[in-house]
C-alpha cells in the first residue's frame, strides 16, 4: 500500500511543478511579447529580457524565491526605465500572482487596459507621470487587494469611476494632473493619502473627504474648488498631517482657532509600514492657506499653539506684518508668503530654509540686518517685487547652502559683494531691475554651478568677461540686457555647451557677431516640437520636496515683454537688440536648427541676409530691422515653418518679397517698410515688368541678361540656318510655316 500513496505523492509533486513551470514560461513569453512591441529605441534597459536568462534575473523582475524551481512573478518594477509603448499589448492573465506593478515615469502613452483586473493579487499599482490618456477603466474597482493607486501625472480625462471607493483596503488614492472630473465617492474607511491637485475641477468641497475618518494627508490644491474651506477643517483634520488647499476660489478670513491647531502633529518614526509602504510622507505641522480671495491681517497668534515648520500663505489677499509667532521654537523651515500686501519687519527665523516672500511691500535697507546673517540654513531665498534698498548684506556670500536667490524687482545698489569663500552653492540668481553698479561681478567666477544668470536692467559697465565660458559651464540662461557693456562679445561664450539662451540686448557693445556662435550645442540641435507655449515647467525645491518654485526669466518675444515659465526649459535664443555690432551676419548662424528666437536689430550689420536662413527650422521670431543689410530677401525664408514674428524694416534691401508657406501669414506691409528696393506684397508696390520671377534673378547684373540674350541668337541661327539652307529640311520648314499663316 506504500508504494502506490509514495507513487502519488511524486505523480502531484511532478504536475505541481510542471504547473509551475508552464506559468514561468507563459509569463516569460508575455513581457517578452511586450517588449517587442515597445519603441525599439527605448528598450536599452531590458537587454538582460532574453530566453537565454533567467527570468528571475531580468531587470525589474521579482519573484518570490528566485533561487527556487517553483518560484513565480510577484513584481515588475521599471520606474524611470525609459521605455515608450502601449500597455494594452502586455498580457496580464500570465500573471497570477504579481502583487507589485510599477510602471512609473517612462513614456507610456495610449489607454490603460481594463485587462489590469485580471492582476487579483495586485497590492501596488502605480503608472503615475507618463502620456496615458482616456478614461480609468471601472474594472480597477474589482482590485480587492489593492493598497496603494496612483495614476497621478497623465493625460486622463472624464469621470473618476465610483467603483474606486469600494475598494476594501485602498490607503493610498492619486489622481493628479490628469483631466478628471470632481470624484463622487462613497466614504472610504481606509483611505490615508488622497491627492487630487492640478485637475481644474470646480464646485464646493468633496463631501466624501469628510466622511474619511483615517486620512492623514489631503492635496486637493490647484483647482477651482470654492466655499468655506476653513469653517471645514475641523471636520477633516482629527488625524491630518498635512492639509494642502492652495490655489483654488475658497474665500472668507481666517478663524483664529486654526491659529492653535495641535492637530497637525509629526508622524511617529517607528511608523515603519507608513514609510516603507507610502513613500516616507514626512511633513509634519504644515498650515497652508487656499488662494484667492482670504483678506486682512494673519492671527497674531499663529504658531503660539503648536510650533510650525511649514507655512504657506501665498497669492492671498493678506496684509499687516506677519506675526513673530511664526518662529516660535526655531521650527519654521518653509516661509512661502508670496504675491500678498504683507509689510514691515521679516520675522527672524533662524532655521529657515526656504523663504518665498516675493511681491509683497517689504521696504527698507537690509544691508545691516544682523538677523538676516544668521540665516546660516537659507538654500532658497526669493524676495523680488517689493520695495527693499541699499547695498547686498555683505554676509549673503556666507550661506553657502544657498542655491537659489531672486532678488530682482526692488531698488538695491551698489556693487556685488565679493565672495569670502570659493565654496559657492548658487544655481540661479536673479539681480534684475535693480540699480547695481561696477562691473561684471568677479566673485560670480567660483560659482560654477550657475544654470541661470539675470543681471539685466542695471548700470553694469566694463566687459562681458571672457572667463564666463569656463567657471560657469553648467550656464544655461545668462541675460545681461539694458546694461552699459562695452567692447566685443567674447566669441568664448560658444563654449557654453548647455547655454541655450543669450541675451545681450541694449548695451554698448560693438565689433562683429562671433561666427563661433555656430557652435552653440543647445542651438544646434531641433527639439522634439517643445516650443514655447509648451506645459512642460522647470522646477526648482527644497530639500524637502514640498513647495515647488517655477523658474522664470523676462524676455522680450515678438516684440512684447513678457515672464516665462512653464516653457522655460525648452527656450532657445539670441537677443542682441540695440548695440553698436557691425559687419556682416555671419552665415554659420544658419546652423543653429534648434533657434527659436534671434534679434539682431538696432545694430550697424551690413552685408546680405545668408541665404540659408531656411536651415533655421525652429525659428519662431527673427528681428533684423534697423540696420543697414542689403540684397535680395532668400527664397529659403518660405521654409520657416514655424515663423510667426519677422520685422526686416529700415534696411536696403531690394527686390521682389518671396512668397510661399508661412510667409503668407506674414502680410504686415510694416515688416518690409523703409527698403526703397523691394516690391510685391504686401507692400503693393508692382515689380518692374510684371516680373514673377524670384528677387535672386531680378537683383544680377543686366549685361548677364544681354549676354544670355546674344548667346541665344547666335545659336539659334547657326542651328536654324543650317535646315534652311539644306534642300530637303528648308522645303519642309518653310512648308510648315506657309500653312501657318494661311490658318
Amino acid at each position: 500500500m506504500d508504494l502506490p500513496r509514495n507513487l502519488l505523492c511524486i505523480l502531484f509533486f511532478l504536475l505541481v511543478c510542471t504547473s509551475h513551470a508552464a506559468h514561468s514560461e507563459q509569463a516569460a513569453a508575455a513581457l517578452l511579447h511586450w517588449k517587442s512591441t515597445l519603441d525599439s529605441r527605448s528598450t536599452s534597459n531590458l537587454s538582460s529580457w532574453s530566453p537565454a536568462n533567467s527570468t528571475c534575473v531580468w531587470f525589474g523582475i521579482l519573484c518570490s524565491n528566485a533561487s527556487a524551481t517553483t518560484s513565480h512573478i510577484i513584481g515588475l518594477r521599471l520606474p524611470e526605465a525609459g521605455i515608450k509603448g502601449r500597455l494594452e499589448t502586455l498580457n496580464f492573465a500570465a500573471f497570477p500572482q504579481l502583487t507589485e506593478l510599477n510602471l512609473s515615469r517612462n513614456g507610456l502613452h495610449g489607454a490603460i487596459p481594463a485587462s489590469i483586473s485580471l492582476l487579483q493579487a495586485l497590492v501596488y499599482l502605480d503608472l503615475s507621470f507618463n502620456s496615458l490618456e482616456t478614461f480609468i477603466p471601472p474594472e480597477l474597482g474589482s482590485l480587492s487587494n489593492l493598497v496603494d493607486l496612483r495614476l497621478d501625472n497623465n493625460n486622463l480625462t472624464g469621470a473618476v469611476p465610483y467603483q474606486l471607493s469600494k475598494l476594501p483596503k485602498i490607503a493610498r488614492l492619486e489622481i493628479s494632473h490628469n483631466y478628471l472630473d470632481k470624484p463622487d465617492f462613497s466614504p472610504m474607511p481606509t483611505l490615508q493619502i488622497f491627492s487630487m491637485y492640478s485637475m481644474g475641477v470646480n464646485g464646493s468641497f468633496p463631501q466624501f473627504i469628510l466622511e474619511c475618518p483615517n486620512l492623514t494627508f489631503l492635496d486637493v490644491s490647484w483647482n477651482k474648488l470654492s466655499g468655506p474651506i476653513l469653517e471645514l477643517i475641523p471636520k477633516i483634520a482629527p488625524n491630518l498631517t498635512y492639509l494642502k488647499v492652495r490655489s483654488n476660489w475658497f474665500s472668507g478670513p481666517i478663524p483664529p482657532a486654526i491659529a492653535t491647531l495641535r492637530q497637525l502633529e509629526q508622524p511617529q518614526r517607528n511608523d515603519t509600514t507608513m514609510y516603507q509602504r507610502y513613500g516616507g510622507i514626512d511633513t509634519p505641522r504644515t498650515l497652508e492657506q487656499p488662494t484667492g480671495g482670504l483678506t486682512g491681517p494673519v492671527p497674531k497668534d499663529l504658531g503660539q499653539g503648536q510650533p510650525l515648520i511649514i507655512v504657506d500663505l501665498s497669492n492671498n489677499g493678506f496684509s499687516g506684518e506677519l506675526p513673530p509667532g511664526l518662529c516660535s521654537g526655531h521650527q519654521l523651515q518653509e516661509l512661502v508668503v508670496n504675491n500678498n500686501s504683507f509689510s514691515g519687519l521679516l520675522p527672524a527665523c533662524p532655521n529657515l530654509t526656504y523663504a518665498w516672500i516675493g511681491q509683497n511691500n517689504y521696504s527698507g535697507d537690509n544691508s545691516n540686518d544682523p538677523e538676516f546673517c544668521q540665516l546660516l540654513l537659507l538654500e532658497f531665498l526669493d524676495l523680488s517685487s517689493n520695495q527693499l534698498h541699499g547695498e547686498l548684506p555683505s554676509c549673503l556670500t556666507k550661506l553657502q547652502l544657498l542655491y537659489f536667490v531672486d532678488l530682482s524687482r526692488n531698488a538695491f545698489s551698489g556693487e556685488f559683494p565679493a565672495l569670502t569663500s570659493h565654496n559657492c552653492s548658487l544655481t540661479s540668481l536673479h539681480l534684475a531691475n535693480n540699480d547695481f553698479t561696477g562691473g561684471f561681478p568677479s566673485s560670480l567666477s567660483y560659482c560654477s554651478n550657475l544654470t541661470i544668470l539675470d543681471l539685466g536692467n542695471n548700470r553694469l559697465n566694463g566687459e562681458v568677461p571672457s572667463w564666463v565660458s569656463h567657471k560657469m559651464p553648467s550656464l544655461k540662461i545668462l541675460q545681461l540686457r539694458s546694461n552699459m557693456l562695452q567692447g566685443c562679445i567674447p566669441w568664448q561664450l560658444s563654449h557654453h555647451s548647455r547655454l541655450q539662451l543669450l541675451d545681450l540686448a541694449n548695451n554698448q557693445l560693438s565689433g562683429s557677431i562671433p561666427r563661433q556662435f555656430a557652435n552653440f550645442a543647445s542651438m544646434i540641435q531641433q527639439s522634439d516640437g517643445f516650443y514655447l507655449g509648451s506645459t512642460h515647467i522647470l522646477l526648482t525645491y527644497s530639500n524637502r520636496a514640498l513647495t515647488p518654485y517655477s523658474d522664470r526669466i523676462d524676455l522680450i518675444w515678438k516684440g512684447k515683454y513678457y515672464t516665462f515659465e512653464k516653457a522655460i526649459a525648452h527656450m532657445t535664443g539670441i537677443d542682441l537688440l540695440s548695440n553698436l555690432l557691425s559687419g556682416e551676419i555671419p552665415t554659420e548662424l544658419t546652423n543653429l536648427k534648434g533657434l527659436q528666437l534671434l534679434n539682431l536689430s538696432r545694430n550697424n550689420l551690413s552685408g546680405g541676409i545668408p541665404n540659408d536662413i531656411g536651415n533655421l527650422k525652429a525659428l519662431e521670431s527673427l528681428d533684423l530691422s534697423c540696420n543697414e543689410l542689403s540684397g535680395h530677401i532668400p527664397d529659403s525664408f518660405s521654409g520657416l515653418t514655424f515663423l510667426s514674428s519677422l520685422n526686416l524694416s529700415n534696411n536696403q534691401l531690394s527686390g521682389m518679397i518671396p512668397t510661399g508657406g508661412q510667409l503668407g501669414t506674414l502680410n504686415d506691409p510694416s515688416i518690409y517698410s523703409n527698403n526703397s528696393g523691394l516690391c510685391g506684397l504686401p507692400l503693393n508696390i508692382a515689380c518692374l515688368n510684371g516680373s514673377s520671377g524670384s528677387a535672386e534673378n531680378k537683383d544680377r547684373d543686366p549685361g548677364l541678361y544681354y549676354s544670355i540674350l546674344v548667346g541665344f541668337a547666335v545659336g539659334f541661327w547657326l542651328w536654324f540656318g543650317a535646315i534652311i539652307f539644306s534642300d530637303p529640311w528648308g522645303v519642309a520648314v518653310l512648308s510648315c510655316i506657309d500653312r501657318v499663316l494661311n490658318c
